[in-house]
């Protein structure tokens, strides 16, 4: 090590380099935050949360072209898609799961959007993930409104092309995915694909009105 004759130099030095460390380790620990299972919930609560202060302002489609990058890098749609078709998905040619994993994306965009339109105090909480069980997360997070009981959403994740994402919602132990997968394969049975996906845009208008 170099003999350091001013004093006041060696100490700038010190400094600096403890000073380095700390903005390093707060660069390293943001960016864990971000990619991690509870870190992918905050941040789509926290664009929720925006959603709904804006509500007045930005209108429906307003809340979708907000909700719209952060929904679809949230969950994992695909996936999520090729489930909720059910044993009929294998059965479906490129173009018609193209077309229902279209959507089902909007759906799901113009379902936040429908729902989120008003604010009035709320808030979330997130609690840290579980451990992997079969490669699955599950994330806590509660919707807490004033004078409300508060609503626990239990976020199942599984990390996929390197990224945590969303696969399931379960709310009061009933499975979003699930109930999904059961309304489609009905509708599928007993009017087709095409029921399927008039179904789901009479949905989305549905919201948008």
């Amino acid at each position: 090590m170099p003999k350091f004759r001013n004093v006041r130099c060696f100490r700038w030095l010190i400094n600096s380099l403890i000073c380095l460390s700390i903005v390093s380790s707060a660069t390293l620990v943001s960016a864990e935050t971000e990619t991690s299972a509870p870190g992918v919930i905050k941040t789509f609560n926290a664009t929720l949360l925006d959603c709904m202060k804006r509500a007045k302002e930005l209108g429906y489609s307003g809340r979708c072209k907000l909700l719209d990058p952060v929904v679809r890098d949230s969950f994992a749609l695909s996936y999520m898609a090729s489930i909720s078709a059910g044993k009929y998905w294998k059965t479906l040619s490129e173009g018609q799961r193209r077309s229902l994993l279209d959507a089902y994306t909007e759906w799901s965009i113009a379902t936040y959007a429908g729902r989120f339109d008003d604010y009035t105090g709320e808030k979330f909480e997130v609690q840290s993930g579980s451990k992997p069980v079969r490669d699955t997360v599950t994330v806590i997070s509660k919707l807490i409104e004033p004078s409300k009981e508060e609503t626990v959403f239990y976020y199942k994740l599984r990390k996929i092309e390197g990224r945590w994402r969303i696969v399931d919602i379960q709310i009061s132990g009933v499975s979003q995915l699930a109930l999904t997968r059961a309304q489609f394969v009905s509708v599928i049975g007993s009017k087709g694909f095409d029921g399927l996906i008039s179904m789901l845009k009479d949905k989305i208008k549905h919201f948008s009105q």
